[in-house]
């Protein structure tokens, strides 16, 4: 798979199973030459740790015909490639997507022809046209150097997978992302997949569309903010979660009224045209209308309140827009790091927000009178048996204008039917006096 780094740079990354490391290791300055990153592993049980976690991420991968299974193995084992790629075929068939697979062996191996040809298959075989050859013998290959065919049929088989044209197109903003970039590489996988998922649909049929990982997205390019200065400690709160609307409005050039700064100096004109901002002013409304659309209970930090946020199809549309959104997101942060890399500079544009004085503070004070409470049941009864629409116009999904208990996974625009609802005790009870802790589903 094409894998961008800080340098723009296009690599081909590809698994390589073999016992002889030192063929693999003279190998990495060839396949440099070619762009391939080469991923050595030694035995079969460690090679599949790799495919695990950087399925989506592979070109191809390459087999020693004659290869240790298990690490512990101390002989080789010649059943290897038989069982391997029956293991290769239901991975293929549970992930939906098949990898570029060869052969590379001394051939030495007894009755090589007879169990190469039983174990590659028709399939493999059919498609020799696109992939390219199948079996390549390690004698040819060390005499090639970087002008091996199984290098060349490598690339050309990376170069018209659906990611890497996914990648291609958007250049631009997976630059920035990687490991070894601005933004973390769990942000790139996920921006990489919805953006393959919109590209070619066909190909994910078994997408899972939830808001918790583009949210995410955005909880990461905040990261890198503070990383680079952008961001304050204020700007966590005490478990060390990031406060995501302060954050958002503060890098958009906007006053972060919740924590008390804002960036740099404001300026005024009402298209905020002159305001300072990392991003741009004009996307601060955009931003908004994504944190509402997503559940902004996902953290990267731990594993609490990080439960699917599912979309409903007719919602399918927006979610595709708001990926591309923060494509533009990127690339204009992106661009201001490149701009701005002082980290002490950046600091600096923590700017306090003035103290606002009430009309009240200008007054007499007038005579305490005891506060009134609502009656809950008075107040909660009014509630029971209505329905109403789940909206997502706070800073978290909400129905009937009261909070929805944390265990209901209700989707935005359902209709429901309130049963029970509780006093909410919380930070936030006085805007939300109540939480709705049971309902019924209207279809």
């Amino acid at each position: 798979m094409l894998i961008f780094d800080t340098m723009d740079g296009a690599k081909y990354k590809v698994l390589w199973i073999d016992d002889q490391p030192e063929l693999v290791k003279g190998y990495q300055f060839w396949a440099g030459l070619r762009n391939i990153e080469l991923i050595h592993r030694e035995s079969w049980t460690d090679a599949i740790l790799v495919l695990e976690k950087e399925f989506n991420e592979l070109t191809a991968i390459i087999l020693d015909a004659n290869c240790k299974y298990n690490t512990s193995d101390k002989a080789l084992d010649e059943g290897f490639l038989g069982d391997v790629l029956q293991e290769l075929k239901e991975l293929f068939g549970k992930r939906g997507r098949f990898i570029p697979w060869y052969i590379l062996s001394a051939g030495t191996m007894s009755n090589f022809s007879i169990i190469t040809n039983v174990v590659i298959g028709r399939e493999r075989r059919e498609r020799e046209t696109d992939w390219g050859a199948t079996i390549y013998l390690k004698t040819d290959f060390e005499n090639q150097g970087e002008n091996s065919p199984l290098f060349d049929n490598i690339r050309r088989v990376g170069d018209w997978q659906s990611n890497n044209i996914v990648l291609f197109r958007h250049r631009d903003v997976f630059k920035y992302m990687g490991k070894n970039a601005l933004i973390s590489d769990e942000a790139r996988k996920i921006m990489l997949k919805a953006l393959a998922v919109m590209y070619y649909p066909e190909e994910n049929i078994n997408y899972e569309f939830a808001g918790n990982p583009i949210r995410k997205v955005v909880e990461y390019l905040f990261k890198a903010a503070y990383k680079y200065g952008l961001l304050s400690d204020v700007f966590f709160d005490d478990r060390g979660n990031l406060r995501i609307w302060d954050s958002m409005q503060y890098l958009c050039g906007m006053d972060a009224s919740g924590v008390g700064f804002r960036f740099g100096n404001k300026g005024v004109k009402k298209d905020y045209s002159d305001y300072e901002s990392v991003l741009p002013t004009t996307s601060y409304n955009s931003f908004k209308g994504l944190l509402n659309y997503v559940n902004v209970d996902s953290h990267t930090l731990g594993e609490e309140d990080n439960s699917p946020y599912k979309i409903d199809a007719e919602s399918k549309d927006l979610f595709f827009a708001y990926v591309m959104f923060l494509c533009h997101i990127i690339i204009c942060f992106g661009e201001y790091i490149e701009q701005h890399p002082n980290v002490e500079e950046n600091k600096a544009k923590l700017t306090a927000l003035a103290e606002k004085k009430s009309s009240k503070e200008t007054k007499e004070p007038k005579e305490t009178k005891p506060k009134v409470e609502f009656i809950k049941n008075d107040t909660a009864s009014s509630f029971i048996g209505k329905v109403f629409p789940v909206i997502n116009m706070s800073a978290f999904p909400t129905v009937g204008g009261c909070k929805i208990a944390k265990d209901l996974s209700l989707k935005v625009l359902q209709r429901v039917r309130i049963d029970e609802v509780i006093e909410n005790t919380e930070k936030d009870a006085k805007q939300y006096p109540f939480i709705v802790t049971k309902v019924t589903i209207q279809e």
